[in-house]
């Protein structure tokens, strides 16, 4: 099992695993009986090039089910409903007007893109880009910036953490999934995922990180 790093997927807690992915996939071993051996990995070895050299069954951490990755990886059947959302400072008033805050972005990320989009049709938007999503909580917590992208899930996060507030409306939704790099697993994860979807199992594990979901 390699586990792509990421807070509230599949992080260190001193010198232990801690996450979403980390208390689920255990919890799949448990159902299928399985020893589940972890390896971190991080996110840029989400590459064809790189999964199938590792000698991996399945890669995990909060990974969106785009249409481009699902053309090249094969996933688990969906167990995590994200997406992209707005995270704003709690004393700031935000009605959703994105000319009347600063946004940090993450270089290269979709955040980055769409505000750029906003700029071409002609919104004045002011933005700051950064190397990491760290360096993005920090600058809301000194209040450089008002408001940043997250992945919905770490969204909740970071407000449960933090109390930064969440814009209602994502600027959209999407399913987070599993690779699978041994198909020989593939009926049998998915028979396990399903039962701890529908037994509130996942649901659990979520809510114990973000708090609500």
């Amino acid at each position: 099992m390699g586990l792509l790093l990421g807070e509230p997927y599949a992080f260190w807690v001193s010198n232990k695993l801690s996450g979403i992915e980390f208390d689920l996939w255990r919890a799949i071993g448990d159902e299928l009986g399985l020893q589940v051996e972890f390896y971190v990995l991080p996110f840029a070895a989400l590459d064809n090039a790189i999964l199938p050299k590792l000698g991996l069954d399945v890669v995990a951490g909060g990974i969106h089910m785009t249409e481009e990755r699902k053309k090249t990886f094969k996933f688990t059947q969906p167990y995590i409903t994200s997406g992209l959302a707005i995270v704003v400072r709690s004393e700031i008033k935000w009605d959703g007007n994105v000319e009347k805050i600063t946004f940090g972005v993450k270089k290269g990320a979709t955040g980055e893109k769409i505000v750029q989009e906003w700029i071409k049709s002609g919104k004045k938007v002011k933005y700051t880009s950064f190397v990491s999503n760290e360096e993005i909580v920090t600058n809301l917590l000194i209040k450089k910036i008002d408001g940043a992208f997250f992945d919905y899930i770490n969204a909740l996060y970071l407000s449960n953490k933090y109390g930064f507030y969440v814009h209602k409306d994502l600027i959209y939704t999407i399913s987070v999934g599993a690779v699978i790099l041994n198909n020989s697993l593939e009926k049998r994860l998915n028979e396990a995922i399903a039962k701890l979807v529908t037994n509130g199992t996942v649901r659990r594990i979520v809510v114990s990180y973000v708090g609500s979901y």
